[in-house]
């Protein structure tokens, strides 16, 4: 199945979805926006003409991401568009079979980040919580790192890459760890409808100490590669500091995707988050 917009020089498209029932939504995307296709797959399919997959559950980002609507993809009897979309369903070459179509984890992806003014970038949920303990546990926190500073050792990463990361690490106490875990269980109800996670079991949470020191870096990864941390869901990093503030530098920085062959693909573009003292960021391990 293509798709030819009536205006070639188009930005957006407005569709409205007309729903079993009566009920209609309206929604605005970019023209190669995969959920546009995928909706007009739909469509296409009511009358069993073969078309191109799609998903069996929608849900789109509706008001800037603030809400969101789902829907059974039977449940899907119109779409009208803004300018017209015309759909080809001339019998498709063998290009047009092979072509992959986005998985709808990566549909919803990208429909959330076009919902939220970022085009075809798919931007990365990120939530940072500040004031995460309190002034006592900060105290007592920074006590025990200073009196643990000979027991530091060099960061390592789990593919045992070299110059790819420099740092010291500590692995963390269990009085530590008990007091982490206890705290990001506490606040995954808050944490994980932001990150677009879906509820799920909390499973292990591994807590590490790392020193960030002069000249201290950690090139770009993903946090959910290969060995042990393949099944990693969520990073966290919790910030804490010396007051007044005595460095420059130490920010985070979470890189944008692009949808190609459809796959999340890198791009150049990237968030940046500021460490600051007592706040904790949560985002996506991959």
């Amino acid at each position: 199945m293509k798709l030819t917009v009536q205006q070639p020089s188009a930005r957006e498209v407005k569709v409205k979805l007309l729903l079993a029932g009566g009920q209609s939504a309206t929604l605005v995307v970019p023209p190669e926006h995969p959920v546009l296709a995928q909706l007009l797959a739909t469509v296409a399919s009511v009358d069993g003409s073969p078309s191109a997959p799609h998903p069996s559950v929608f849900q789109i980002p509706m008001e800037g991401g603030r809400a969101s609507l789902a829907f059974a993809a039977h449940q899907l009897v119109g779409v009208i568009t803004d300018p017209a979309v015309l759909i080809h369903s001339d019998a498709p070459s063998d290009a047009d079979v092979a072509a992959p179509v986005p998985s709808a984890a990566v549909a919803a992806a990208a429909a959330a980040s076009a919902a939220q003014g970022h085009g075809n970038l798919v931007r990365h949920p990120v939530v940072q919580i500040d004031s995460f303990l309190t002034g006592s546990e900060v105290a007592w926190l920074m006590g025990l790192t200073l009196d643990a500073e000979s027991r530091f050792v060099p960061a390592r990463v789990s593919d045992n890459k070299e110059d790819y990361r420099h740092s010291l690490m500590l692995t963390a106490p269990d009085a530590l760890k008990q007091l982490f875990v206890s705290k990001i269980n506490g606040a995954m109800p808050e944490v994980m409808p932001q990150l677009r996670l879906g509820r799920f079991a909390v499973g292990a949470i591994d807590c590490q100490v790392t020193a960030s020191v002069d000249g201290s870096y950690f090139k770009a990864h993903t946090d959910a590669g290969a060995n042990e941390t393949y099944k990693r869901q969520f990073t966290y990093v919790y910030y804490f500091n010396r007051e007044p503030k005595g460095f420059t530098g130490g920010e985070l920085r979470i890189y944008d995707d692009a949808i190609r062959n459809g796959k999340l693909v890198a791009t150049d573009s990237y968030q940046t988050i500021e460490p600051r003292h007592n706040s904790i960021v949560f985002f996506q391990a991959a």
